[in-house]
């Protein structure tokens, strides 16, 4: 599975409020598993299977799986993509990887604003 991991330092809590955030500022819908982890989706599945790539990367589904563990050197945040884009074709699968990109940057960013960002990296 596609995704990325950032090890941040700091309150769990914090980490994991900061990711929520973040991805609900962007537009996401949180689905909360249990405590220390959470499903944030974007966009429709039915436009994304009947439109297909013209479904646009607005419009595009996007579901994304977050996992938060604490670690001795600090937390783990976890981001597992759901959906591959598939349903548009090579450019919806090219959408999809676009939109991950710029929800890992942006997330990253967030960490990296509030000083917290120890290190990031494709899964």
């Amino acid at each position: 599975m596609k995704g990325h991991k950032f090890l941040v330092s700091g309150e769990p809590a914090v980490a994991r409020n900061t990711v929520y955030a973040t991805l609900e500022n962007q537009g996401f819908t949180l689905t909360q598993i249990d405590d220390w982890s959470a499903n944030a989706e974007r966009g429709s599945s039915a436009s994304s299977f009947f439109l297909g790539a013209l479904a646009g990367k607005k419009g595009r589904h996007v579901k994304v799986h977050i996992a938060c563990q604490t670690v001795p050197e600090g937390t783990v945040i976890t981001l597992s993509q759901g959906t591959s884009g598939l349903s548009g074709g090579v450019i919806g699968m090219s959408q999809a990887s676009s939109i991950y990109s710029e929800i890992y940057n942006t997330v990253g960013a967030a960490f990296q604003h509030a000083g917290v960002l120890i290190s990031g990296g494709s899964l």
